[in-house]
């Protein structure tokens, strides 16, 4: 009964009411599970229970206390204040409530702003307090953040902010409702200085903060158990006809619909902001020195049998794009969601530093479905990826993508989601990114799903990695019932790493330990990683300008004076013939005719020589 009593209370609390009582109140046990919490560390120190991990509110000072690098928080506008209140019937009320606030909490109004530094990063921070007339976005909140971001973008920092409370401020009327478009109109500087904005919602974030400056920032976290959205959780029950399922209106909710980027405990907030900083402004701080990488050469390895090697690049246990990111980058910190709907699993995006190089990363991944493992590449997953795109451009990092896709899903539900256009817009976005990029082929690389991260200055493709035109498993389902392909198909279809370095598709071939990545994942991580800096490095030498030429007449000549790409298409038209004539595959040349016909150079070389 007692457990669920403070269950009660807290649900009261977070539909923004009584939560005031709690601020600055030390319990003995736990609301939520009863433990004892009075002596542990997390609780005096993060207010965050050590058992059940529930988040306890916090005031902005200890907000600031718990982010910030000692001793570097230098407050800004603090004595920015209303001269006079709207003339309402109840103005005198209104003084009351601020005055009484101002007295109890120490602050002059519910934000708090100032500059600091934030592992060793030079920000601009803003908190927004609940324990000041609900952290309500008045006229003098919405100045304040509004000061802050122009001073942020001025200056060229970067701008971190903390909201808590954030709804409408009714003694104010519409000039409340006003300060949406105030600091939305400089948050919009931030952007268009280039300048990162990060957002932390806490417990609760609703209303008008949330609706405006606070779903514009370049990452957003929450933390554990917040009650997030337009809504106060008491207006969704009122509204809606069923039950609210348990975790409605809630972080958690919010990162499985794609629009949160990650969930955060406390304890562990003010590093990972630290290293989103660092990546974030890495290009400004210098660059790293890996002059060794520019005169790399790229080591030989043997042909792959097209069975073979689509027999490896289908294993079940070859290591996948997340398992990748996390062995070549430190940290690598993951970056969730569309921001629309949805967070495509089959899709990882993220940020981190390769060898102490700040990168934005794209993975393609296979995913297990009721139906069995598929892999395939959805609306959702690719409208993540230009988020990262975006993030890319802005930030002047390298981007790296993996692929790893049978193809664009062929259903109807990503039809209507629109998987041409989100093809289409990815296929553009990747060729104005104005920072080196370098796409690798870890599995197979299916037809558009895969070119769609595959238009980059360098096209790896590891040692035991397919690259096919076609969708093989749904073209060909007529002919072969089978899901693994008879050796003819394989013949005939599969592109080889070899295959394409011969056609200019491929620029590298990247060695893979005996059998294949899922031998020994971790030496197979550590050539991968030499392989993609050192591309990565010898691009960084071009100017943004030569670049993005090279890379326009990279794919505009794509094919031109290749003998063998003629070939290959002659190859794949015949074969869709037959298959839909119902004959049997014609036979493709043997790989010793096909040897004997190769070029000193690759095709891409000779359409790209007059850089």
């Amino acid at each position: 009964m007692r457990n669920l009593s403070n269950f009660l209370v807290h649900l009261f609390n977070r539909d923004g009411a009584a939560e005031r009582t709690y601020l600055s109140v030390v319990h003995d046990r736990c609301l939520f599970c009863e433990e004892p919490i009075s002596d542990s560390p997390s609780y005096l120190t993060y207010r965050v229970c050590p058992f059940c991990r529930f988040h306890y509110t916090v005031t902005a000072r200890e907000r600031i206390e718990l982010l910030v690098d000692k001793e570097t928080f230098k407050e800004t506008y603090k004595y920015v204040k209303t001269v006079e209140p709207l003339s309402f019937s109840r103005r005198n009320r209104y003084r009351k409530f601020l005055e009484q606030d101002q007295n109890r909490t120490g602050l002059t109004e519910a934000a708090v702003a100032g500059k600091c530094r934030i592992g060793d990063v030079e920000t601009m921070l803003i908190v927004l307090d609940f324990g000041f007339m609900g952290g309500t976005m008045g006229s003098v909140v919405g100045e304040k953040v509004s000061m802050a971001f122009e001073n942020a973008a001025r200056r060229g920092i970067p701008a971190v902010a903390v909201v808590s409370g954030g709804g409408v401020r009714i003694q104010e009327g519409v000039l409340s409702l006003m300060q949406m478009a105030k600091t939305v109109t400089a948050a919009n500087r931030l952007r268009d200085g280039e300048v990162p904005f990060i957002v932390v919602l806490a417990n609760p974030s609703t209303g008008q903060a949330y609706a405006s400056f606070a779903n514009l920032a370049d990452v957003i976290l929450a933390e554990p158990g917040s009650l997030i959205g337009l809504s106060p959780l008491r207006t969704l029950r009122e509204v809606s006809k069923t039950p609210l399922p348990l975790d409605a209106h809630t972080a958690e909710a919010h990162v499985g619909h794609g629009l949160l980027d990650n969930v955060v405990d406390r304890e562990n907030l003010q590093p990972r902001i630290a290293s989103i900083l660092q990546i974030l402004t890495a290009q400004k701080h210098g660059k790293s020195n890996h002059k060794n990488l520019l005169k790399s050469e790229p080591e030989e390895c043997d042909e792959v049998e097209p069975w073979e090697a689509m027999t490896a690049a289908r294993n079940s246990e070859r290591p996948q794009a997340s398992s990748y990111f996390r062995s070549i980058l430190d940290p690598f910190i993951e970056l969730r969601g569309d921001r629309l709907n949805s967070d495509d699993r089959s899709v990882v995006t993220g940020i981190g530093f390769m060898d102490g190089l700040a990168v934005a990363v794209i993975g393609q991944q296979r995913r297990t479905l009721d139906e069995g493992e598929r892999y395939h590449v959805f609306p959702d997953g690719l409208r993540k990826a230009q988020r990262l795109i975006d993030l890319a451009c802005r930030f002047k990092l390298p981007l790296v993508t993996l692929i790893d896709t049978q193809g664009a899903d062929p259903g109807l539900e990503a039809e209507e989601q629109g998987i041409g256009n989100a093809i289409a817009r990815t296929l553009s976005s990747m060729l104005t990114v104005p920072t080196p990029m370098v796409s690798v082929v870890i599995g197979e690389g299916g037809s558009e799903g895969a070119l769609a991260l595959g238009l980059s200055d360098r096209i790896l493709m590891q040692q035991f990695a397919i690259y096919s035109p076609i969708s093989v498993n749904h073209t060909l389902g007529a002919a072969h019932h089978d899901h693994m392909l008879d050796r003819e198909a394989a013949e005939a279809l599969m592109l080889t790493a070899h295959d394409c370095l011969e056609l200019g598709i491929a620029d590298e071939v990247v060695p893979e330990p005996d059998g294949g990545s899922h031998v020994d994942p971790h030496e197979a991580s550590a050539v991968l990683q030499t392989a993609i800096l050192t591309n990565i490095f010898q691009l960084s030498k071009m100017s943004e300008g030569k670049l993005l030429k090279r890379r326009y007449k990279k794919f505009r000549r794509m094919g031109e004076g290749s003998g063998h790409s003629q070939e290959a298409m002659n190859r794949e038209v015949n074969l869709l013939m037959s298959i839909t004539s119902g004959d049997e595959p014609p036979e493709r040349p043997s790989r010793k005719r096909r040897k004997r016909g190769r070029t000193e150079e690759p095709a891409e070389a000779q359409v790209s020589s007059g850089d």
